[in-house]
């Protein structure tokens, strides 16, 4: 099987590679370059509508889906880059 490459979402860094599939949990790490907390968990498989037929494609939990933390903005982190209100 070939590796995917799981870059961080704020500055892309390699952060490590991983099987398609091989993920059973929620992951969560944080990058040592700009310090963002990346979550990695398996994608959950689509809800099947009632027009689908029910045979399945053996596809299924093979890819996995990033979900990252962004409640502070890159802006707020630093701040040389935030913006002021005037007085």
């Amino acid at each position: 099987m070939k590796l995917q490459d799981q870059r961080c979402g704020e500055c892309r860094r390699l952060l490590f590679k991983i099987e398609p599939g091989a993920l059973s949990g929620t992951l969560a790490i944080k990058c040592p370059r700009c310090k963002a907390h990346n979550s990695l968990r398996p994608q959950s498989p689509s809800p099947k509508r009632p027009d689908q037929s029910n045979e399945r494609d053996g596809k299924e939990g093979q890819n996995a889906h990033v979900i990252r933390d962004q409640s502070t903005p890159a802006a707020a982190r630093n701040p040389r880059e935030t913006e002021r209100e005037p007085l």
